[in-house]
């Protein structure tokens, strides 16, 4: 497994990613069979096995997979600073012209303001089911989104390789800005505080928590048809927006490193994720994977359509279309 994730996806891996729940050892799964030797064959004829065969797609594991995406966003110019308008530690701006510039922590207003949401945060809600949450959060947010959105390496490969590639793309930016401000932690400022979990041991800003679960769901949301969008929508920002608040409430981010982490996601998946290859051939693919019936589809068409339309619409068959 691959040590990319620090937002949320464990397997192994220190910086925390939940990958796809491996099988027990045994027959069909990740252990040795045991078996000696090879079946007996009267002979082989090599004119009868199949030429030309290639892997199955849906067979690749998806944190795998997601790697392939990570390896085409790499390439991109996504580290191309405006030079004379970035600053080292205070102000980063893009060649596209975006921006992050967070407010300064060494000017005494701003670091009171910050640290007395924090204060009021671990005061009021910090009660003993959220704390469990936050702590499963810390390493296994994907368990998070496989259970809302239903998901399964088996069922919906695609798609999972795609949110993945939102952790592993998330990981690797978030730490370069990280590197590039290298601000300090709130245990830094205030010991006091009293973290629900250990401080992580590197800076603060922005939030990888934040920055990597809001691009898993706008990854997430580029899978889904039309028809289900409607459905999905609020609770994928909900879910994304609560994982980066929990680590406020743990104490370990200040609001700006949440902010600016779901700013950055925001920025990757409008101007870069919709332009990758990888990620075409995989949101193409995970919309075959979610299947709905023609009824929901006629229930979900656009307000504009005119309402004798939808009443003179013949009735849904029950088969199942995919769209």
């Amino acid at each position: 497994m691959f040590g990319f994730m620090n937002g949320g996806m464990n397997g192994g891996m220190n910086g925390g990613m939940a990958a796809a729940p491996q099988p027990a050892s045994g027959a069909g799964g990740a252990g040795a069979l045991p078996f000696d030797g090879v079946l007996a064959l009267r002979e082989i004829d090599a004119y009868h096995v199949p030429l030309g065969a290639t892997f199955p797609k849906a067979s690749w594991t998806p944190d795998l997979r997601a790697q392939l995406v990570l390896a085409e966003f790499g390439v991109t110019n996504w580290r191309q600073i405006n030079e004379d308008e970035t600053v080292a530690g205070e102000k980063w701006q893009h060649v596209d012209g975006f921006c992050l510039a967070p407010p300064s922590l060494d000017i005494p207003d701003n670091l009171e303001a910050e640290l007395a949401l924090l204060i009021e945060r671990s005061q009021f809600q910090r009660n003993g089911a959220r704390v469990a949450e936050i702590a499963h959060q810390a390493d296994n947010s994907m368990d998070y989104w496989q259970t809302l959105l239903a998901l399964s390496p088996a069922s919906k490969p695609a798609t999972m390789a795609l949110m993945i590639s939102g952790f592993a793309i998330g990981q690797m930016v978030g730490m370069y800005f990280k590197d590039f401000f290298h601000r300090a932690r709130p245990a830094h400022y205030l010991p006091s505080l009293m973290t629900v979990l250990p401080t992580p041991a590197h800076p603060a800003f922005p939030s990888n928590h934040a920055l990597q679960n809001e691009l898993v769901g706008l990854l997430a949301l580029r899978c889904l048809p039309d028809s289900l969008r409607a459905c999905y929508s609020d609770p994928i920002t909900s879910l994304a927006y609560r994982i980066g608040e929990n680590r406020e409430i743990a104490g370990v981010h200040f609001t700006q490193d949440s902010d600016a982490g779901r700013l950055i996601a925001r920025w990757l998946d409008r101007d870069f994720m919709g332009r990758l290859d990888t990620v075409q051939s995989l949101v193409a693919e995970a919309r075959d994977e979610w299947q709905v019936s023609a009824k929901v589809a006629l229930h979900h068409l656009p307000a504009a359509v005119p309402l004798a339309i939808r009443e003179t619409e013949p009735a849904a068959p029950d088969s199942m279309a995919v769209l």
